[in-house]
């Protein structure tokens, strides 16, 4: 019986823990929403959007570590090597 809540409670908390690790690649900002069961709501494309967001809720905004895009910018050109 011992070995079968133990069996149990891994698999809830694993399935809970997979879930509030996610993160959404596409987007450069997340908010991190504090709760009972807290997650992360990664559809954020500036700061200050997802903090006006935030504002009166247990939530932090937060650079997502995952985001795939570039931090240049698509409109920065290359720099050019000195000396060529």
């Amino acid at each position: 019986m011992r070995t079968a809540l133990l069996i149990a409670s891994a698999m809830i908390c694993s399935c809970a823990t997979a879930h509030a690790q996610a993160w959404d690649s596409r987007y450069p900002v997340c908010m991190v929403i504090y709760g009972p069961f807290a997650y992360n709501d990664c559809r954020y494309m500036a700061i200050e959007q997802c903090r006006a967001l935030a504002s009166g809720r247990a939530a932090q905004c937060v650079e997502n570590p995952f985001f795939a895009g570039s931090k240049d910018g698509p409109n920065r050109r290359p720099r050019r090597r000195h000396g060529h």
